[in-house]
């Protein structure tokens, strides 16, 4: 076990522990006493697997129940949260890191940061991971490998652990077929393209709030109305409309988790100028309130 406070007193919600390097593990063991972290949200990817014993994870309003040998992923920006009962023995870990340390592979790189982040909670992406007993050893010897190397921080510790990842990465395409990866998908060829249209999404992500239009959009994207309009619906796979409506949803996700800002607040915050639009688009999406999110949200915590 990796002797140090629990991970997530190390994290903040705009990067990892260590902010010199794209990645992070840690480790968990409860016995009896249960365990519990609350609901909470940050800009990387993470995996948490279970060595032993099982726990419940909350994500977003799904509830998944992981037991030894699999692992859940969660996606940049997703709330979420790990139960343990009490007289429950466990032991997971979890391993974060940032999508660009899958560069070698533009397209997923890509894809886990802009793409995965909106989608996996509207769109029925694989969350939790279940390995045939074949390759249980294979994916635990990953995991354990990535936590010694990260304890011992032995020389060249760094790329011992981003070639563990990019190992998992390969099997989750290869076994699972967890991301999509169709051929059909926009080239990353144009480059200069790729870029300014990356640079758009980050904006988005940042000012969803500011009710950017399609137009706007567009010339930040350097293209015509129509160009943009077919590029986006071919890369992301759904409407610049629909993107950041679910941009503004997941915002508000966020938000409700701070019991001091009222329902109204949170819709201005989140970019809906009404609280009634934002209710019915919230219901819609989420299948329940903003209300009754909140309230399940934070009996977590209790």
């Amino acid at each position: 076990m990796i002797p140090s406070p629990y991970f997530e007193q190390n994290k903040n919600q705009s990067g990892l522990t260590d902010i010199d390097r794209p990645f992070y593990i840690g480790s968990q063991i409860t016995n009896d006493q249960g365990y519990h972290i609350p609901s909470h949200w940050h800009y990387h990817m993470e995996i948490i697997y279970f060595a032993s014993g099982k726990a419940s994870i909350t994500n977003g309003n799904h509830i998944y129940e992981a037991e030894e040998g699999e692992f859940i992923i969660i996606h940049p920006c997703e709330v979420h949260s790990v139960t343990v009962d009490k007289n429950q023995h466990s032991h997971h870990y979890v391993i974060g890191f940032d999508p660009e340390l899958l560069s070698p592979m533009p397209k997923l790189a890509f894809q886990l940061r802009h793409f995965s982040p909106y989608s996996a909670s509207f769109s029925g992406l694989v969350k939790i991971i279940k390995p045939e007993q074949q390759d249980k050893s294979y994916i635990h010897g990953l995991i354990e490998e990535m936590a010694t190397e990260y304890r011992s921080k032995l020389l060249g510790f760094e790329l011992a652990i981003a070639a563990a990842v990019l190992k998992l990465t390969l099997w989750l395409l290869r076994h699972q077929k967890v991301f999509f990866t169709d051929s059909e998908s926009t080239s990353f060829e144009d480059t200069s393209r790729m870029e300014a249209f990356s640079q758009l999404l980050v904006y988005l992500n940042d000012n969803c709030h500011k009710n950017i239009t399609a137009d706007e959009a567009a010339r930040m994207s350097m293209m015509s109305y129509s160009r943009f309009a077919s590029f986006f619906k071919k890369l992301m796979h759904t409407s610049f409309i629909q993107y950041t409506l679910l941009l503004k949803i997941r915002r508000a996700e966020q938000l409700l988790l701070d019991p001091a800002k009222s329902i109204t607040q949170i819709a201005l915050e989140s970019g809906f100028n009404h609280s009634s639009y934002f209710i019915k688009q919230f219901k819609n999406q989420k299948g329940m309130s903003p209300h009754q999110y909140r309230k399940e949200m934070l009996q977590q915590v209790n």
